[in-house]
C-alpha cells in the first residue's frame, strides 16, 4: 500500500521504454504562482502550509504525490494534488496566493526519467517528449507539467520525475 495517495490514471499505450500515453481522471491542485528559481522549489512551502492547515476550516490535509508544476521563463506554479475525498469540496485557502485549480479529465503524453531538478535535466527530457509528439500522431494542448514523487532529501538517482502534456491524437 503506498504511503501517499497517488493522483489516479490509467494507461493506453506504452508508446517506448519511458513515454506513455495516460488518461488522468479529473483532479484539483493547491497551487502557487511565485519567481521562478533553478530548483523549481519556490512557492513549495505556501502550499504545504494549506495542508498543514493554514485553509478557511483550519482541516490538514495528506500529502499527495506527485508534486506539479508548470513554469514560465519567469515565474513557476507549484501545485500539491487535492485528495480525492474532497473532491471538489476542498477547503478555501487562508493565503490568498494559494488558489485550487480543476485539472479536467483528458489524455497526457508522458516521460519518465530519473536525476536533479535542474533546468537542464527537465529541458533534456522536455525536448524529446516534444521532439516525440511532433514526430507521431498527437498535438500538445497545453504547456509542460513537471511531475516530481519523492521528497528533495531523496537521492537523486532515486527519484522519479515525469514531464506530461495534454495531448489529442491526430491520425
Amino acid at each position: 500500500m503506498p504511503l501517499f495517495e497517488t493522483v489516479k490514471y490509467k494507461t493506453i499505450k506504452k508508446e517506448t521504454k519511458n513515454i506513455e500515453l495516460r488518461e488522468y481522471s479529473t483532479f484539483y491542485l493547491a497551487n502557487t504562482t511565485v519567481v521562478l528559481d533553478n530548483n523549481y522549489s519556490n512557492g513549495f512551502n505556501q502550499v504545504f502550509n494549506y495542508i498543514s492547515g493554514e485553509n478557511e476550516s483550519k482541516e490538514k490535509i495528506s500529502m499527495t504525490t506527485p508534486v506539479i508544476s508548470t513554469s514560465t521563463e519567469k515565474t513557476l506554479t507549484t501545485g500539491f494534488v487535492i485528495p480525492s475525498k474532497f473532491s471538489d469540496n476542498a477547503p478555501a485557502p487562508s493565503n490568498k496566493n494559494v488558489q485550487i485549480t480543476k485539472i479536467e479529465k483528458g489524455l497526457f503524453l508522458s516521460i519518465r526519467f530519473r536525476g536533479k531538478w535542474t533546468t537542464s535535466n527537465f529541458d533534456k527530457y522536455d525536448s524529446i517528449l516534444k521532439s516525440f509528439i511532433d514526430s507521431n500522431n498527437y498535438k500538445s494542448l497545453s504547456s509542460r507539467y513537471i511531475l516530481r514523487y519523492q521528497p528533495p532529501f531523496v537521492p537523486s538517482v532515486f527519484r522519479r520525475n515525469e514531464i506530461i502534456y495534454r495531448v489529442e491524437e491526430t491520425s
